[in-house]
């Protein structure tokens, strides 16, 4: 049996101008993801593609516009009907990867920056979060939240000064 997902470490470190807080999050039991632990070039193939010939490595092709090498029979676009998009009555199997929650939380314990992250991949984040309001010296807390199904898996909270 695998490990389970579990949060390792939240360090909350806030920068010098005191108005962001960096959270470095680290996070074990992962699923596998793709092929190895290698970075890999992501290749968009509907992007214009460019070639030694493209004067200054730059492509005169519009980004908005399909790449037409891709599929050279294919007619215009057409619209897809609405219902062949997915719903939530589709039977997939849920994602393996947990929802991550960042937040801050004043010294009231109301939240005053967040993010959320769909399906966690990565096994360490370092993740930036903007203050809208702060008070110098003050106490702060980090949180993370990890749910996968709607169901809470962990939740880690740390108390930081904001200095």
């Amino acid at each position: 049996m695998s490990d389970p997902i579990q949060i390792e470490t939240l360090i909350p470190q806030p920068l010098p101008d005191l108005r962001r807080v960096s959270l470095i999050l680290r996070v074990s039991g992962l699923p596998a993801y793709g092929h190895s632990n290698v970075s890999n070039p992501i290749h968009f193939y509907d992007m214009p593609q460019l070639t030694e010939s493209t004067p200054g490595g730059k492509s005169t092709q519009s980004p908005s516009t399909a790449n037409p090498s891709l599929f050279p029979d294919a007619g215009p676009p057409q619209e897809a009907p609405v219902d062949n998009h997915p719903t939530l009555s589709d039977d997939r199997p849920p994602s393996p990867y947990p929802d991550v929650t960042l937040s801050i939380l004043d010294r009231h314990g109301h939240e005053i920056a967040t993010t959320f992250i769909v399906e966690h991949k990565e096994p360490e984040l370092d993740f930036t979060l903007h203050l809208r309001t702060f008070e110098s010296g003050a106490t702060y807390i980090a949180r993370a939240e990890m749910t996968r199904n709607d169901e809470v898996l962990q939740t880690v909270q740390v108390p930081f000064e904001l200095r």
